[in-house]
């Protein structure tokens, strides 16, 4: 009986974690707060704003969802969507990130950065990763929620 209850707990388990909890799991920090939100059909790649989105290599920042805004990449197979808030930081005046090509660089002058394709720390070590959110594109529309 013992087995079997561990082999059902064990299944439920696996199936309660997605991929992106997976990806994301020890390496975002939790001195962001975590804000729901949806951006529906806002980004829609048919209007100049997010037309550079629907080719490979470009990124694009968007203000108003998360903490600091999102940052969108085309990675060629996928739009990705990364906060634009340094994770290493609590939200302040300074925590937000600039890109340069795919680094996005944390503006307080500690020298974290981290790539825009996986969401890694490239430089810095602070052992934090970009949090990422769900991006799914249907169309022309790119719909970015947590």
């Amino acid at each position: 009986m013992k087995k079997v209850l561990l082999f059902i707990f064990t299944i439920l388990l696996m199936v309660s974690c997605n991929k992106e909890d997976v990806s994301q799991n020890g390496c975002v920090s939790n001195l962001l707060p975590n804000y729901g939100f949806d951006t529906g059909s806002e980004i829609n790649l048919n209007l100049p704003l997010y037309s550079g989105l629907q080719f490979a290599g470009n990124s694009l920042y968007v203000s108003g969802y998360g903490v600091k805004g999102i940052y969108l990449y085309n990675n060629g197979s996928s739009i990705v969507a990364f906060e634009a808030s340094d994770p290493a930081h609590g939200a302040s005046s300074c925590s937000g990130m600039t890109i340069s090509g795919i680094e996005l660089t944390c503006e307080c002058g500690d020298g974290n950065s981290y790539e825009l394709l996986t969401g890694q720390q490239t430089q810095g070590d602070t052992g934090n990763c970009l949090r990422a959110y769900r991006a799914e594109k249907n169309g022309s529309i790119v719909q970015v929620y947590n």
